[in-house]
């Protein structure tokens, strides 16, 4: 039985209170080292902070300090009570690295562990966070870079490459592990959607709901299973020096066990919303295809499933930052989301599929 307080309820606060001051201190508590430069990154619920470090550590457990850097984490109160799925998001970090992947390696602290429980206060409420450190990934991120056919394909290719690999990766963390972002909580949208304003786009956004429920929820058991990313956005991808290959991908919070089209449908939605233009997903689907081809019934049911992302999305958006005004990261799909969404979402199915290439 699904427990509910796994799932992120209406009005919850999660997001750690912190500053520059706290971030600092946790890093010399907990890792041993001092801080010679800070700044605090983009994040949706969680703290993230970019951290330059002093040659001088007394951690043990560090051999060399990282020059570029690392990302001090400061994990949001519902995913920090889940720290069998911390300790499975570890494991997975370590395993695609091993694979070849590039992604944020983490660092034990001066305990030899690789996150903390801390309890933290503001406002007069006391919670407790777990607190992580990583290897920083240096690299323009991907919404900087120009937009053409072959960045798309790349993003197509590692996308299938990342599946790939994670086929041979398990954990029973996974199992049952239950977040509002994953695509199988689309369906609990429907308690958020008070926070779009706009009647007709709330309106859309059950529509959309209600089709992805009937067309891809109730198929999910025909559709090959496994671990995902489950955020490949433009905000996750690192390019390399040439700003043509992909070098790393980071953010590894929202993995999860779920269905495997589910990865490019998450990829697709952002890189068309990157591009403002729907046939562009069609490079990304071909560089996929190129490592794992797509079924009849996972071609069938990819625009529902990247609608419902994109609607995913901008519901989320309208809510945390009904909740964060002083957050603007969260009104990144807003820009372009809706008028992505209401072109997509009338087109027929044979057309869309047309335009990406999966028909004659």
């Amino acid at each position: 039985m699904e427990n509910s307080a796994d799932i992120l309820m209406p009005g919850q606060r999660i997001r750690p209170p912190s500053n520059n001051q706290i971030a600092v201190r946790l890093l010399e508590e907990l890792y041993g080292l001092k801080t010679s430069s800070i700044i605090e990154l983009n994040g949706y619920d969680d703290r993230n902070y970019h951290v330059i470090c002093e040659e001088s550590y007394t951690n043990s457990h560090i051999t060399t300090i990282s020059h570029h850097g690392y990302i001090l984490k400061i994990i949001n109160s519902l995913d920090s009570q889940k720290t069998h799925v911390i300790d499975a998001q570890t494991e997975m970090l370590i395993f695609l690295n091993h694979q070849g992947i590039n992604c944020p390696l983490p660092v034990k602290n001066i305990n030899g562990l690789y996150y903390a429980l801390v309890t933290l206060n503001v406002d007069e409420c006391t919670d407790k966070y777990a607190v992580r450190l990583l290897v920083y990934q240096p690299g323009e991120l991907l919404y900087r870079i120009p937009i053409t056919e072959e960045l798309f394909r790349n993003v197509g290719n590692f996308t299938a490459k990342l599946t790939n690999a994670l086929i041979n990766f398990v954990h029973p963390a996974f199992v049952g592990h239950k977040t509002l972002w994953m695509l199988n909580s689309v369906p609990k949208l429907r308690q958020f959607t008070y926070a779009l304003k706009n009647v007709f786009e709330r309106e859309l956004a059950h529509q959309v709901i209600r089709v992805f429920e009937k067309d891809v929820l109730l198929v999910t058991s025909k559709l090959q299973q496994g671990i995902i990313h489950g955020d490949l956005n433009e905000q996750n991808f690192v390019m390399d020096c040439n700003g043509r290959e992909i070098a790393a991908v980071i953010d590894f919070g929202d993995a999860h066990w779920t269905c495997l089209i589910f990865e490019l449908a998450i990829a697709l939605c952002y890189m068309i919303l990157q591009a403002g233009d729907v046939a562009m997903g069609k490079h990304v689907i071909e560089g996929y295809q190129e490592f794992r081809k797509l079924t009849d019934i996972e071609k069938k049911i990819l625009k529902v499933t990247v609608c419902a992302r994109i609607c995913q999305s901008l519901v989320m958006g309208a809510y945390s930052h009904l909740h964060d005004p002083q957050n603007e990261y969260l009104l990144t799909t807003q820009k372009s989301g809706w008028a992505l969404l209401k072109k997509l979402w009338p087109l027929p199915e044979d057309e869309v599929l047309r335009n990406w290439g999966l028909m004659n």
